[in-house]
């Protein structure tokens, strides 16, 4: 009885050990974006591997982990975070500010009075 609770322990402590292993292995690919994978697919394989193979593998793993939604996509144009930079990075046209010129405000008048009826 007790060779048989020591193999259960032993068997259940190598699964849970192989958890752990592949868990800690798909950790470090999460997030990665598409040229880092192929780069880092490659770089694994042994030299003596053609190039067309290696690229070869390199498609089908980045399929698969972009069909699973692991990979980190890449922005185009960098997003700035705050609104002030924004409005820096987009000029006066372009940042929310309405251009007031001399004759505008002529028309208007004060903004106490109201305006005579013609």
């Amino acid at each position: 009885m007790k060779k048989k609770l020591i193999g259960f322990a032993l068997i259940v402590g190598a699964v849970a050990a192989a958890a752990k292993l592949m868990e800690s292995k798909k950790a470090e690919w999460q997030g990665l974006t598409e040229p880092e994978v192929r780069r880092k697919v490659q770089d694994r394989m042994p030299s003596r591997v053609p190039e067309e193979k290696k690229a070869e593998v390199a498609d089908r793993v980045v399929t698969k982990m972009r069909e699973r939604g692991m990979l980190e996509e890449e922005p185009l144009e960098p997003v700035p975070d705050d609104e002030s930079e924004a409005d820096e990075l987009a000029g006066p046209d372009e940042a929310g500010e309405p251009e007031t010129t001399a004759e505008s405000e002529e028309d208007e008048g004060p903004a106490d009075e109201p305006k005579p009826a013609e």
